[in-house]
């Protein structure tokens, strides 16, 4: 097994940091305790680390001077919470900084996973993968979904993507269109493998492994209407192909 992290120090980024607006009301003292809580945390920078070498090492720990951070979505099971924000600088770009802590519930040691673009802090190597695949069964829109990304299938995506959705993707918002061709060109689809599966009222929070050249990991959030994906929130990247 791979040893942990040490905590080295990291310079602060600009700005101060504010409470949480919005979803559930839940105060950014709130984020920080359960981090510190965590025996280990896997981060694509630090690494797999301890609760302090995240603190220290990773440019999202959330009392690093940032302007704001306000809370996107909650997702909850009994084997993991999803909790989804935008980390907002002061200066600098971008401006926004969409990251994702996975809180796995699953193992008696507490254990998180945090997922954003490292290229937001001027980074350029992919994420590793992760997690192997668990066990899980299958929602019919979500296989077809998978299905039609994995095989580059035109006619299939567009049939599964609804017209007016809306990508959040690690380049910015991408509407149908952009997606659809960006995923059916000449490379034939996008080599991912579903991990992990977290359901939540017509919408499902997936971690993923993608094998593209060179393999990494994400998470992505897709909802459902009329059985197709009408919008997706993705934290991961740089991909380079």
């Amino acid at each position: 097994m791979n040893r942990p992290r040490v905590a080295t120090p990291v310079p602060p980024s600009p700005g101060g940091a504010a409470p949480l607006p919005d979803v559930g009301a839940r105060p950014l003292a709130e984020l920080i305790e359960r981090l510190r809580a965590q025996t280990w945390i896997d981060d694509p920078t630090a690494g797999w680390c301890t609760a302090t070498a995240f603190e220290a090492e990773s440019p999202v720990w959330p009392a690093r001077g940032w302007a704001s951070i306000e809370l996107v979505a909650v997702t909850e099971s009994a084997e993991r919470d999803i909790w989804e924000y935008t980390f907002h600088r002061g200066d600098g770009e971008p401006a926004e900084v969409p990251v994702a802590f996975v809180w796995d519930k699953a193992d008696a040691e507490l254990r998180a996973r945090v997922y954003f673009n490292k290229a937001h802090f001027g980074l350029n190597d992919p994420r590793r993968p992760v997690l192997a695949p668990e066990n899980f069964e299958w929602p019919d829109e979500l296989k077809r979904y998978f299905t039609a990304v994995t095989t580059g299938d035109r006619e299939l995506l567009k049939a599964v993507v609804h017209p007016a959705a809306e990508f959040h993707s690690p380049i910015g918002v991408v509407g149908r269109d952009v997606f659809v061709t960006a995923l059916s060109g000449g490379d034939g689809g996008v080599p991912l493998e579903f991990n992990t599966v977290t359901g939540a009222g017509g919408a499902y929070v997936v971690e993923f492994t993608s094998w593209r050249r060179p393999p990494h990991a994400g998470l992505g959030v897709y909802s459902f209407r009329d059985g197709m994906v009408a919008g997706a929130r993705v934290y991961e990247g740089p991909v380079y192909r």
